[in-house]
């Protein structure tokens, strides 16, 4: 897969009419069914540190998996600074195409990943809350956002601790070790 320009992604972001922006604090959340091929590629292109990637994956392989399930009851994320950087990506996901630990009325997360040239400065947090806001507001019947997350990823452990999310059972043996499954209620 080509690399594209950054620039370019920038400016196409700005020039492209998006539909269901949601933001925040220099952040926004943009559907990935709304972004141009060369800004998909381009997103694809990000990386994260190798543990990162043990842990999430890479964002080509969240992109791919959002593509395999698309219109399958998934919503993928973008989010970008306004001026249009690309900084990192979600999936929301409801059953049947969420784990089978998922309950009807929730809405699982996956794959959420900030760029290494963006990490330390507030966007994990940011895109957090955009991805609960965008959860609340494209299911309003579910009730509660889970996760499962890696038991040794304490930066993922920290950021969802902080939003509220808490522990909704035992810590099991998952795809790559011991992980979490955390919770959050998204009635207000």
């Amino acid at each position: 897969m080509r690399a594209v320009d950054p620039a370019k992604f920038e400016a196409s972001m700005v020039d492209h009419e998006m539909q269901n922006n949601v933001a925040t604090d220099g952040l926004r959340a943009i559907n990935l069914s709304s972004l141009l091929h060369t800004q998909v590629n381009t997103l694809c292109s990000l990386q994260v540190s190798k543990p990162q990637e043990d842990f999430g994956g890479t964002f080509a392989e969240t992109v791919e998996e959002w593509r395999a399930n698309a219109g399958q009851s998934v919503l993928g994320l973008c989010f970008t600074t306004y001026s249009g950087a690309p900084v990192g990506i979600v999936l929301l996901k409801r059953p049947p195409a969420s784990p089978d630990w998922t309950p009807p009325s929730a809405v699982s997360l996956h794959g959420l990943k900030i760029a290494h040239t963006f990490q330390g400065q507030g966007f994990g947090r940011k895109a957090l809350e955009l991805a609960i806001d965008e959860a609340r507001m494209t299911w309003p019947d579910a009730t509660t956002l889970i996760l499962a997350v890696d038991a040794g990823n304490s930066a993922a452990l920290s950021l969802y601790r902080r939003f509220g999310m808490t522990d909704s059972g035992p810590i099991y043996h998952g795809r790559i070790g011991l992980e979490h499954r955390l919770e959050l209620s998204l009635t207000r």
